[in-house]
Parts: C-alpha cells; structure tokens; sequence
C-alpha cells in the first residue's frame, strides 16, 4: 500500500481562510496525498477559563467558507481530512466531499462523540496519543464498520527522542488488526523531524502526519515549532516514497532480491582448476583456485562437494568446475 502523506496544518490558518487555500495549494506541491485541518466550535473544545480560549474562539471560520476549500481540495486532487471536537461540526461536515474525519486523542472516551460514527462506511483517523489499550480498544468497538487507521505518535510537542515510541506500531497493528499511521512532532531544530517518519514506515506505518509550514523563522504560524517548511516536507516526502520500495521489512523469510543474485553473479569468487585437469582426477587443494569469472553459472558449489572427488571430464584451466563433471 502507498504510504498516505498528509499535510497537518492543524491551527496553523490561524483564523484566516485566504491562509488556508495557500495552505491547501502548498501542500499539493510538496508531494502531500491529503491536508488536514482543525475545525471546531469553540464550545465544542473548552470553557472560557481554559487558558487557550481566546485563541481557540479566534479561530473560527464560517462553514459555507471551509466548504470552499474543500471543493478547492477535490479540484486539485488533494484529499481533505478533518479534526473534529464535536456533534455540531461533524453535522455539517458530513454533508461535504471530504476523504476523513479524524478523531483527537483527547475525545477518545467522548462515546457520544464515537457513537455518532458508529458504522458510517467512512475513513476515521482514531488519535491515541496518551491512551490506554482497554481505551484504544473501547474506541474502535464502538466506531464499529468503518475504515479505522490509528494514529499513533506522542501528541507534546517539542517531541524528545524517547517520545518516539515506533514500537507502538506493530503493537497497535498485530493487537486491533487496523492500519496504523504516526504523527511526530518532534523540534524541527532536530536532524530526525525529516527522517522519523520514513523509519515510522519502515515499521509499519501506512498514513503520516507531518505539520508543514511556510516561513518558519519570520512567520512562526501556531505549530512551527515541529512543522517543516516546503523544502524540508519534500524531502520528508522524497525519504519516504525510497523507504517504500524496500523489500518488505517483516517478511520471516530470508530471500535475495533479483538484484542481490545479479550481485551475487557478477562478484562471488568460483572455483576453477588451477591447471589443465584430465578425467579421472581426484581433486586436490593444488588443482583448484578461486577467482571471479566472466563465465557463466547456474549455482556455487562448496569446497566440500569438490576436494577427494573425481573428475568425468576434462577441465581446462581457469574453467569453473561444475557440479556435473564429478562424479
């Protein structure tokens, strides 16, 4: 499966829907598969003696305006995802052409909330930073039949390195049997903001969360502390789509790739007769030599299958001596 990339902006519009389509055409250009936003009432998230009230309450946009960059989403073949905090939004919201509804981690035991969902056919994105597995579990029974994709990854940011829990992938995956993405936030200051998200995948993730900014160190839009620029989300981007063409990660079978054998072809040491043999020889250390060839073979034989054995033929030097001329 492709690994689906979505460009997180979050709050990042900060209230401004012209900052929102640049947001959405950005995205687009640096390789993004989705974008995502957090919508919401105010109500729906905090009380007003909450400390980020004020903010939370500036940030909010008319429906009939997100619904414009939504249909600006669908026309440039970018898919809308959205956070929502409440039943007053998902109303509205489930009327429009959108790809996702994504589930904050801090309304994982809102059940009102995940019963309304509950065997929608749609795509839900369940965030369980900071969850509990009786809690993840409880969310997704009562999610019921929908695409159900857990997000993973520690929601503070900055991100430190032991925040980095990747081996909550394959736990999440192999316990729920759904797809699993991540989401990092770790300080954009840190080599690894570009390259988690591959190693994320390498382990197993299908969907990635990335905040993606513009003008980090003049703009410093909400997020920009983990948020990447343009520059640095392509070659996130870049880093991942390499990290999918690796053989699979997990397959318990130790295979070559077609590659490794034309390797193997063209570098292995063979044996060959150190001079000219004649059939009926008993093979020993003295007549045999090991260098690469330029002659073709089928398989590599072992010194074992070749020392004390006779001949049926005649070798001549530097020939590769193949397992049908012992006898």
């Amino acid at each position: 499966m492709k690994t689906q990339i979505i460009a997180e902006i979050a709050q990042g519009y900060e209230g401004d829907i012209n900052q929102c389509e640049r947001f959405v055409r950005l995205a687009k250009r640096c390789g993004a598969d989705g974008v995502k936003f957090q919508i919401f009432e105010v109500e729906e998230l905090c009380l007003p003696n909450y400390k980020h009230y004020d903010l939370f309450k500036s940030l909010y946009i008319e429906p009939k305006e997100w619904k414009k960059i939504i249909n600006i989403c669908n026309e440039i073949g970018i898919d809308f995802y959205v956070d929502i905090f409440g039943l007053n939004t998902l109303k509205w919201m489930r009327e429009c052409n959108i790809k996702g509804i994504k589930i904050h981690s801090s309304d994982l035991k809102n059940y009102e909330l995940l019963s309304e969902l509950k065997n929608k056919n749609m795509r839900i994105i369940l965030g369980v930073g900071g969850s509990t597995f009786s809690e993840i579990e409880k969310a997704i029974e009562l999610l019921g039949l929908n695409e159900i994709i857990v997000m993973t990854g520690f929601q503070a940011e900055p991100n430190y390195a032991e925040d980095i829990e990747l081996n909550k992938i394959k736990l999440i995956k192999d316990k729920f049997k759904v797809d699993v993405g991540y989401t990092d936030h770790i300080e954009v200051n840190n080599p690894l903001t570009i390259s988690v998200s591959a190693m994320a995948v390498i382990m197993g993730a299908t969907y990635i969360e990335k905040h993606l900014t513009f003008e980090r160190e003049n703009l410093q839009l909400e997020d920009f502390i983990s948020a990447l620029n343009p520059e640095e989300f392509k070659v996130m981007v870049k880093m991942i789509r390499d990290v999918e063409k690796f053989p699979d990660p997990h397959n318990p079978l130790f295979q070559l790739t077609e590659r490794e054998k034309v390797y193997r072809k063209s570098s292995k040491k063979v044996i060959l007769a150190a001079k000219d043999l004649v059939e009926g020889t008993l093979v020993s250390n003295d007549d045999i030599i090991m260098l690469r060839t330029g002659e073709e073979y089928i398989e590599l034989l072992d010194l074992e299958e070749i020392i004390g054995k006779k001949i049926n033929v005649d070798i001549q030097k530097y020939k590769i001596i193949r397992k049908e001329f012992i006898q």
